[in-house]
């Protein structure tokens, strides 16, 4: 077997201790972390200690050149994910980047125009991919057992589920709200089941009704987004929460087919109502709360529900299939499953909606 790759963590946050490190960690034959890096020394700190990682560092551009990674994580806000990334591919280094990739489609255009003059891998942690209602949805597509699609309704309700730490409540850090935070995985995975058909418009509305103000309820981590807890949060005040709470949208996609886009992290809404599905010609394929078929049999209407294999009893267990395709695609074994040109029309998609709020007109891509 030939040396480990070595793996250095941008950003120790939540998503890095829950999600990226942990995943990391399950693959030791593969790889090795050698170094994390937060401008808060706490955090960096706390965060190699927790999980015996050698280097710690407040200064990500001084591990990129004391360590030389061959691979970094980035685990950012949003706003530094271009910056951090292009940094660690013209350090040297392959990058598995959080979504959303950036914060506009230039962005993400310049992070993987870096990474192809670099010669290096850049990949995007589209993590709802390795779902299984996801991975059986895109087999039935494909099968042909939906037909052509036309309708697609893209959700994820969260009732309330702002999250209460870090920066995703700042335009200055994180750019925009649950669209970017919550929105991008459904839209990606939808999209993907379909074969990837390009976004021609969009209509966006975004709305901020709760999140600037102190409710007094009692809230969950979990329905938050973080299932296992917090690490070293950042002190939350509601008085600088200026993104969106929900954003709604109505995208048009070539061949015809429209998708509705419902995405919160507060709303007086429930959150069954929340169901993402595909309405096809031959049949349809609901991927939440639970997976099923929608079809016509024998002349009669049936809905089945679909079996699912269990995966792994892990948080984030998508971030664990990532990180094993992602050395599976270093190691010339795979193709990469989340591709540039996929990427590129999710993002492009989300700048549409939001110019569109802004603007109250449609935005042609």
């Amino acid at each position: 077997m030939g040396a480990k790759f070595k793996v250095a963590v941008v950003g120790n946050g939540m998503i890095a201790n829950a999600a990226h490190i942990p995943a990391w960690k399950d693959i030791p034959d593969k790889v090795e972390i050698v170094a994390v890096a937060d401008n808060r020394e706490q955090a960096s700190k706390e965060t190699a200690e927790r999980y015996g990682i050698p280097g710690c560092y407040t200064d990500y551009r001084e591990m990129l050149e004391k360590v030389k990674p061959d691979i970094v994580s980035v685990c950012t806000p949003n706003c530094y994910h271009k910056e951090v990334a292009i940094a660690a591919l013209k350090a040297g280094a392959n990058v598995l980047c959080e979504k959303p990739i950036s914060t506009s489609e230039a962005n993400a255009k310049e992070m993987y125009k870096t990474a192809e003059e670099c010669g290096k891998v850049l990949y995007v942690s589209q993590t709802m991919r390795f779902s299984q209602s996801v991975i059986a949805a895109k087999k039935f597509y494909d099968e042909g057992l939906i037909g052509r699609a036309y309708y697609i309704e893209a959700n994820s309700i969260r009732r309330r589920g702002i999250p209460k730490w870090g920066f995703f409540h700042m335009k200055e850090h994180n750019a925009a709200g649950p669209g970017y935070d919550l929105g991008v995985h459904i839209v990606d995975s939808l999209l993907w089941i379909m074969g990837s058909p390009k976004v021609l418009a969009a209509s966006g509305a975004a709305y901020t009704e709760f999140g600037d103000q102190d409710e007094g309820l009692v809230e969950s981590l979990a329905e938050s987004g973080a299932p296992i807890g917090l690490f070293t949060p950042r002190k939350y005040d509601y008085r600088e929460f200026d993104v969106e709470d929900f954003i709604a949208g109505f995208i048009r996609l070539e061949g015809g087919a429209t998708m509705i886009l419902k995405t919160s992290w507060a709303i007086n809404a429930p959150e069954d109502g929340g169901a993402s599905y595909i309405a096809g010609t031959k049949g349809g394929i609901k991927l939440s709360p639970k997976a099923e078929l929608i079809t016509n049999l024998a002349g009669y209407q049936l809905n089945s529900s679909i079996k699912l294999p269990q995966g792994p009893q892990v948080a984030f267990s998508g971030h664990y299939d990532a990180t094993k395709q992602f050395i599976a695609v270093l190691e010339g074994k795979e193709e990469i499953l989340v591709k540039k040109e996929q990427v590129l029309n999710v993002i492009r998609t989300l700048d549409a909606l939001y110019a569109s709020s802004e603007s109250g007109k449609e935005v042609v891509i």
